[in-house]
């Protein structure tokens, strides 16, 4: 699935690159926050609690960058995301 994707995988080669293996995983979590807290954003503002209206396109374009933030993530810690996702939906999320 995504964690395969080709276009995942030039991602994190450019992120180690940049930032060192020391360093790429904990910016990689911290920049799923930041993902994660602008989809949040754009809930609100698509909820109508923000000056700010937002569609839905623009909560799905942030959802996105919170699944590929996590894909990254994963791909990093060598975490079969897939195979987690599958398992977790198994026992039924919470």
């Amino acid at each position: 699935m995504l964690t395969d994707d080709p276009r995942l995988r030039a991602i994190v080669d450019a992120h180690r690159r940049r930032t060192g293996d020391a360093d790429v995983v904990l910016l990689s979590a911290l920049l799923l926050a930041e993902e994660a807290g602008e989809a949040v954003q754009q809930v609100r503002r698509f909820m109508g609690h923000a000056r700010q209206q937002a569609t839905a396109l623009d909560v799905a374009a942030e959802l996105a960058d919170v699944m590929i933030s996590a894909a990254i993530l994963a791909r990093l810690l060598d975490v079969d995301l897939d195979r987690a996702i599958d398992e977790k939906l198994a026992v039924g999320v919470r």
